[in-house]
């Protein structure tokens, strides 16, 4: 899965603008956050008979969530950042444990690999990371994304992922269609995105 987005890193009283450009794991599988049989407690449902359709529900959520969130809810994963230029940066997904490498063209086009002396990170209190660059070498002319940070991503959810989870699944599976008639909706207060609020990965470094 891809997601493309305009980051704005500020440092001191500099400010710059950044496209970066995040190829992202597979989504996680619905049961490895929660398991069918706690999601159909939750629903109350005692039957087999919608286990295929529980199942898929429990999918969506979770790539609903990861996707809400910019997060991976499978440890181990790697994810591509492609930058424009050298620039600091926030990788704002993941969240990023560790950096794998840092490639480049360089201006004959080539792929080459970024010495690790040449950049540093640190942790940013949302989860996410910044990764700095310093004496970088020339980039090729008119590529996009010369600049590609593979990172290790993904950690274990937590029980406001997972009951966000079971949440949105109980709202799909009442509301099996895009659109209800003869009814008036009203959100629940304290719901999904209030579960949510503090697991988002966001640059707010603007």
């Amino acid at each position: 899965m891809t997601n493309t987005g305009s980051l704005a890193i500020g440092l001191g009283f500099l400010f710059f603008y950044i496209t970066m450009h995040v190829v992202r794991p597979a989504h996680t599988q619905g049961t490895n956050v929660v398991t069918l049989a706690d999601a159909k407690e939750f629903l109350r449902v005692d039957a087999s008979d919608e286990d295929t359709t529980i199942t898929a529900l429990l999918d969506a959520a979770v790539a609903w969530v990861e996707d809400y969130c910019n997060r991976s809810f499978t440890a181990g994963g790697s994810a591509v950042f492609h930058l424009e230029r050298w620039r600091n940066a926030a990788l704002a997904y993941g969240p990023v444990t560790a950096i794998t490498h840092v490639k480049y063209n360089d201006t004959a086009g080539a792929e080459q690999t970024l010495a690790a002396s040449k950049y540093y990170t640190t942790a940013a209190t949302d989860g996410g990371m910044l990764i700095y660059f310093h004496d970088t070498p020339d980039l090729e002319t008119y590529n996009a994304h010369p600049v590609r940070v593979t990172a290790a991503v993904g950690v274990e959810e937590s029980a406001n992922v997972k009951h966000a989870v079971k949440m949105l699944v109980a709202h799909w599976y009442e509301n099996r269609r895009a659109v209800v008639t003869g009814t008036t909706p009203v959100q629940v207060p304290i719901a999904v995105e209030s579960l949510l609020s503090v697991e988002r990965i966001i640059d707010n470094r603007q």
